[in-house]
Formats: structure tokens, C-alpha cells, sequence
């Protein structure tokens, strides 16, 4: 293998305490997941990964290693050190190359309250950004010895799903992100243009939301059900599409990419990354105002053959950016000579 005896570590500051045994829980979100899922795609390539939190548990699973992040040994010197956000985890390894696997946009004012500054002059690592939008927001300031953007996706069970290309969802979409992310304005077009066209349409929503159980009764809107990843995975095959706004603080908006995967459409107006997310007309719609947003959502809703066309083509792009192609891009990147 062309990265045998290659070694990598993977450093998270958080207080979380996880493993890949934890994949499919409760404890960890998005980040942590796409961490995990990238350091068994390194494992597959021969590399000998380390990955350390706030674990109190000594574990390997699928070939990573897990321990707590104060037993690093510095005598070790890996080839790569990624610390997840936080620079200063670069104190506790050695290695040749560093990089800082960054999920926010951070302002400069924020990248220097948060104590970056410093270690970024010390280290000199480079900044991975997962998306063109985060890279233009992350200024020079913030990302002085180079920034590359790696793309993530999602978890392999969500490609493991076999799709009916032919079977068709009740008349139902949803919204499955958290209720700050302009869940105010969905509901607004909802209630306004998309539900007096046919009360028989519905509208499922995170059971967490309870400031808007008043909407429930009278204009479609229900309460999903909570389960298991596989759970969310098979109840996400039965709506005809993610109706989701976006914001100015997504960065990648996974849950898109996991619809998608699924060929559920996404409708968007394209906020944040959801422009680089969703291909219009091929995986989805990419509203300019209220009016387009609705009439998408009601096209896909009412229009049988137009919903299972689209079905049909998203279908064809199902393996597109696998964790093969983006474990690739980092080794390409980091450890070749």
C-alpha cells in the first residue's frame, strides 16, 4: 500500500468522551462522525490512525485507535496532526505536518478569542475548510499558512439503502436541522402560500421544537419521530423532500448531503453553503424568493411524474464524493513526498 507505515492522530478538544462505537448514538453529532468515518477510510489505506478526546476508555474499532487525549506520547512523531477546531491541541504531539479541521466560519475577532492566534504562529498548520463559502469567509488572518478545502460526506449507510426509484412518498416533506436555522421562515411560507393549496399536505419538524406546537393542529405541521441513525435513514426514504431555508452559518450542511443521498430533493434559497450543496434542477431547487420556494415545494408535492423523474436522475448520483475520494484528497495533500 502507497501510505503504509504512514501514521496519523486526530485530536478533539472537546469534553465529549466517544469512540466509533458511538457512531449511530445520541452523544455525537456531524463533526464527530465525519472525523470518525475519515479515520477508518485512512485505516482502509494502510495508515495507522490515532484518534484522541476526552475518553477514559483505551479502545480499537475498526482499526483506530481511541485513548484520552493526555496519554499522547510526544515521542511519537506522526506524519499528520489533525486537531478538530482548536490549535493549541498541537501541543500535545509530534508530527511533521498539522492541520485544523475547522466547522465554523470564525471571524477574526472570534479566532482571536478563542485563543488561535498564537498557536497558529507556532505551528504553522493549514486550515481545512469544507466548502468554497467557508474558505472565502476565513481571511488571511485567520489562516496564515494556507487553507484547503476537503469536502466531507456522509455516513456508508446511507448509500447501503437501496432505493425504489418508482415508490412514492405521501405528500410530505421535512425539515430536520434545528429550529435556528429559519425554521421561523419555512413556517411563514408554509402557513402563507404552500399549505391553503392543499390541506392535505404535511410538514414533519424536530419533536423539540415545541415553540411552534400552536402550528400543529391547523396547518399540517407534525412532529417527527426520533430514533436510531438507520431509523432516521429509512424514515427520511418516505418524504418527497428537505424543505430547508438555509443560513449564513452553515458551512457544509450535512443533513442536505444525507437527503440527497437518499434522493430527497432539497429546497433551499441557498443560503450559506446550500448553493454549493444542491444543483438546481438535478438534486434539488434553489428558490430566489418565497414565491419560487413554494411553488417548488408544491410542484414535488402534487406532481407524481415530476417527483419520480427527479427521483430517477438523483439516483444515478448516489456514489458521487465517496470517503474513498476524500481520504485520497488529504493524503495527496499531507503525506505524499
Amino acid at each position: 500500500m502507497k501510505y503504509l507505515n504512514k501514521k496519523i492522530i486526530i485530536i478533539d478538544n472537546s469534553d465529549i468522551s466517544y469512540d466509533g462505537n458511538d457512531i449511530d448514538g445520541p452523544i455525537i453529532r456531524g463533526t464527530e462522525t465525519s472525523l470518525i468515518l475519515l479515520a477508518e477510510q485512512f485505516v482502509k489505506m494502510g495508515i495507522h490512525v490515532d484518534f484522541c478526546n476526552s475518553t477514559n476508555k483505551f479502545n480499537i474499532i475498526n482499526g483506530v485507535k481511541y485513548f484520552n487525549k493526555n496519554h499522547i506520547d510526544k515521542n511519537i512523531i506522526y506524519d499528520l496532526a489533525i486537531a478538530i477546531s482548536d490549535a493549541n491541541e498541537f501541543k500535545r504531539v509530534s508530527s511533521i505536518k498539522k492541520a485544523v479541521f475547522s466547522n465554523s466560519n470564525q471571524p477574526i475577532e472570534k479566532f482571536i478569542r478563542k485563543k488561535q492566534l498564537i498557536p497558529f504562529l507556532k505551528y504553522k498548520p493549514v486550515l481545512i475548510t469544507l466548502c468554497d463559502y467557508q474558505y472565502n469567509l476565513r481571511s488571511y488572518f485567520t489562516s496564515f499558512y494556507g487553507k484547503k478545502t476537503i469536502p466531507i460526506t456522509v455516513d456508508p449507510k446511507f448509500l447501503d439503502i437501496k432505493i425504489d426509484e418508482n415508490f412514492l412518498p405521501d405528500k410530505k416533506v421535512v425539515y430536520n436541522i434545528r429550529s435556528n436555522r429559519n425554521l421561523d421562515l419555512l413556517i411563514k411560507i408554509w402557513n402563507e402560500k404552500i399549505f391553503p393549496v392543499n390541506n392535505q399536505f404535511r410538514l414533519y419538524i424536530t419533536p423539540n421544537l415545541v415553540e411552534y406546537n400552536g402550528f400543529l393542529k391547523d396547518n399540517g405541521i407534525r412532529l417527527r419521530k426520533i430514533g436510531t441513525r438507520l431509523e432516521m435513514i429509512n424514515e427520511l426514504k418516505n418524504y418527497r423532500a428537505l424543505t430547508y431555508p438555509g443560513h449564513k452559518s452553515d458551512i457544509f450542511t450535512l443533513t442536505a448531503e444525507e437527503a440527497i443521498k437518499l434522493c430527497l430533493p432539497v429546497i433551499t434559497f441557498g443560503i450559506g453553503s446550500l448553493k454549493e450543496r444542491v444543483s438546481h434542477n438535478e438534486t434539488g431547487f434553489i428558490a430566489k424568493n418565497a414565491d419560487q420556494f413554494a411553488d417548488y415545494t408544491i410542484k414535488l408535492l402534487s406532481d407524481d411524474n415530476f417527483y419520480l423523474k427527479l427521483k430517477k436522475k438523483m439516483s444515478q448520483k448516489r456514489n458521487e464524493n465517496s470517503w474513498d475520494y476524500i481520504a485520497n484528497e488529504w493524503a495527496t495533500f499531507f503525506l505524499n513526498v
